[in-house]
């Protein structure tokens, strides 16, 4: 009979076919090996119960976080609620394809219920944090105008950090102030770049990224004229983080920091859905609430009939 690691083998040929990204793949085989160090490789797949999946999540609960890892220091700090239910919902994912297969006989999958887990609370940038972050990086050379790029398309555009590792030259129209990307699921979008991020993208294209020179399409380059990789992109952030004293800097932050203030100046959340790349409006929902926070926050240094009576007593 079909062992669970046979059966991961052809979940993740299905997922394939179905047109899942090599990233989701990737996350997909490790997050269903820690369930295979939990149960056993060869456990027949018609065997298992409903007290497996149970068992594994409380086995997730009692885990070391950084338990066998080769670079951490070892301690009591456990797993994440935030990883824990994104380790058993890939595992719900995986039991789900089991039982629409024919390979269990039940759907222990509509039976296992996901734990609740903390909503992680949107950090946005600062105005005086964009300042400092965009003056950190000059543009003095290819290099440091390639970074200024690609931070902008995050902050200015709220591309993730891989799409902007795989955008392609030609899918840069500067003439109509608009980029295609492909976002998770291989689903292309239509995003919008504002004066300063056309004028970069001119400025690097122009002076550094000669199109028809380099075999690859892809924008951004490395010193070797090959695609910039996710380490390189954590070694920019890791540099930028001590140039500028901004501790909690990292790339989502800056989509944060986009969708947060595109709705705080205006913008409304199904327009922002779209250049997001998001499948719902719930995701989206939660930078309206932080953008009506800000607001409010704000209101007593911009209330109109505050600032009128500042003005008419201050002569």
């Amino acid at each position: 009979m079909l062992t669970i690691e046979k059966a991961i083998d052809l979940f993740l040929v299905d997922r394939e076919l179905k047109g899942n990204t090599e990233k989701t793949l990737k996350n997909y085989r490790q997050f269903l090996g820690y369930f295979v160090d939990y149960i056993g490789a060869n456990k027949r797949v018609d065997e298992l119960i409903l007290g497996d999946l149970k068992g594994y999540h409380l086995y997730l609960m009692k885990k070391p976080k950084y338990e066998g890892h080769p670079f951490k220091v070892n301690s009591d700090k456990g797993i994440s609620k935030v990883s824990i239910q994104t380790y058993l919902r890939t595992l719900r994912v995986f039991i789900y394809y089991l039982f629409e297969e024919g390979y269990t006989t039940e759907n222990l999958g509509h039976k296992f219920k996901l734990p609740k887990a903390p909503k992680k609370t949107v950090d946005i940038l600062s105005d005086e944090e964009i300042d400092k972050l965009l003056n950190a990086i000059t543009e003095n050379s290819e290099f440091q105008v390639r970074n200024k790029c690609m931070i902008v398309l995050m902050l200015d555009s709220g591309l993730r950090r891989n799409e902007v590792l795989d955008l392609e030259y030609d899918k840069v129209h500067i003439s109509q102030n608009i980029i295609k990307v492909f976002g998770k699921g291989q689903k292309e979008r239509l995003v919008p770049i504002g004066l300063y991020t056309k004028k970069l993208l001119l400025k690097y294209i122009q002076m550094y990224r000669p199109i028809s020179e380099y075999p690859t399409k892809k924008l951004f380059l490395d010193q070797n004229k090959r695609p910039m990789t996710e380490n390189a992109i954590k070694m920019i952030f890791t540099r930028l983080r001590k140039k500028t004293n901004i501790d909690r800097l990292h790339p989502h932050m800056l989509r944060h920091t986009f969708a947060t203030r595109y709705l705080i100046h205006g913008g409304d959340i199904f327009s922002l859905q779209q250049i997001l790349g998001h499948t719902s409006l719930e995701m989206v929902r939660r930078y309206s609430h932080v953008a009506s926070s800000y607001l409010i926050s704000n209101h007593k240094r911009l209330s109109p009939l505050d600032n009128f009576q500042k003005n008419k007593y201050r002569f």
